[in-house]
């Protein structure tokens, strides 16, 4: 499917302000839909790894020459936080035991989620390798360059 800019007379041409208004043109090379798949990376659990309450504790430990008395809060802070970190990575480690939809409060899929989804609604001759990027749709006319390829240099056919 090509949009044209209109074809612009001599007289219009003449004038130095452009009678038409700028016009965007579109190609659509490929289908507008997506994949099959999506890369699954290692997904972590959601939650802070605990580095600021972390660093805090070590600079009260070095401002007091190792000596942990006087920070006892700092290690009940940075201990504190380690539990709602593991805690939290339970629940999601539950969570997608159970195969629930998104990532706790995040909402999103996992790829892992999405794959299996988009595996019940597969697209046709997409995702499939070798991928097709040059391929004519039915509906495209012979004559029209829809691969830009009209210019240039190459093998006689």
């Amino acid at each position: 499917m090509f949009f044209s800019t209109p074809v612009l007379k001599k007289s219009a041409l003449a004038q130095t302000k452009m009678p038409y208004p700028k016009t965007k043109t579109f190609y659509e090379i490929l289908p507008l839909c997506g994949k099959d798949r999506v890369v699954t990376r290692r997904s972590k659990p959601p939650g802070s790894s605990c580095t600021q309450e972390l660093q805090a504790l070590f600079q009260c430990l070095k401002k007091w020459e190792f000596d942990d008395i006087p920070c006892t809060n700092q290690h009940k802070i940075y201990y504190k936080c380690v539990e709602n970190t593991e805690k939290a990575a339970a629940e999601y480690r539950e969570a997608a035991r159970k195969g629930n939809l998104g990532e706790g409060s995040s909402g999103s899929l996992s790829p892992v989620q999405f794959n299996k989804i988009a595996s019940m609604f597969p697209q046709p001759d997409l995702g499939k390798k070798p991928f097709i990027q040059m391929k004519r749709l039915p509906q495209q006319d012979y004559a029209d360059d829809i691969f830009r390829r009209k210019g240039l240099k190459g093998k006689a056919s």
